[in-house]
């Protein structure tokens, strides 16, 4: 790595912190936070660039998955909790892996070497994106595949990957919706549940708890849809 990867660790329970803390400073050109609080990790969040957040789940005042819906745009995530059941709404939001306690050296090695495929495979992505010029790079199978932006109708999340759908074709990368999310232009693109981004004028019809795109029911969170049919009627894109 050419630089410091920025590591914040948010756990309430000091030995947890101590755990991470060790395992991290066996490995090179790591930069290391530690909060045992949400509060005082939003204020080193908005000092800091972090690249990777390890995040206990059960917390006094605002529990980890909380504080991860907070963030508009979130780093690479790893769960470390001593409960199995919140895997599954862990894998929702976007994390990489997801630790259960006590982690032994060779799971967290597990993990992190997943962080670094995800930080390399979304840098040479940014490095290829010119959204300005109307497309983007997607890595796929070893390769990079060229898409015009405007050809995206929506894009799944698949939890370490997202499918990418047009209306001729789809592609499977190693990446998270938030990651492709973020490199799309906001007017045209819009994150309406935790699994779907939307092209914002592929919309046919918005029912219900859904938009139709192409055939394709896309259920909108309960959050976003006032948000959704405010946007989708201003651009005309509603039936």
């Amino acid at each position: 790595m050419t630089k410091n990867m920025k590591c914040l660790i948010l756990d309430d329970e000091p030995l947890a912190i101590d755990v991470i803390e060790n395992y991290l400073k066996r490995l090179p050109d790591i930069e290391i936070f530690t909060s045992n609080n949400a509060i005082d990790a939003f204020r080193v969040m908005q000092k800091e660039k972090i690249d990777l957040l390890f995040l206990d789940i059960e917390m006094p005042l605002m529990s980890g998955l909380d504080f991860l819906k907070t963030m508009k745009t979130a780093p690479a995530v790893i769960i470390t909790t001593a409960y199995r059941h919140y895997a599954v709404e862990g894998y929702e939001n976007d994390a990489l892996d997801y630790l259960v306690k006590p982690i032994s050296f060779p799971r967290f090695m597990k993990a992190f070497e997943k962080v670094i495929k995800y930080l390399q495979s979304n840098n040479s992505v940014k490095e290829d994106a010119d959204t300005d010029k109307g497309y983007l790079f997607l890595k796929v199978n070893g390769k990079f595949v060229k898409l015009s932006i405007n050809e995206i109708l929506y894009i799944e999340s698949l939890k370490d990957y997202i499918k990418v759908v047009t209306a001729a074709n789809f592609w499977i990368s190693y990446q998270t919706l938030t990651s492709i999310t973020e490199k799309l232009p906001e007017d045209k693109f819009m994150r309406i549940h935790r699994s779907f981004t939307i092209g914002i004028d592929k919309v046919n019809s918005v029912e219900g708890g859904c938009v139709e795109i192409a055939g394709k029911l896309i259920p909108i969170s309960r959050d976003s849809r006032q948000e959704v049919i405010k946007r989708i009627c201003k651009d005309g894109s509603s039936s």
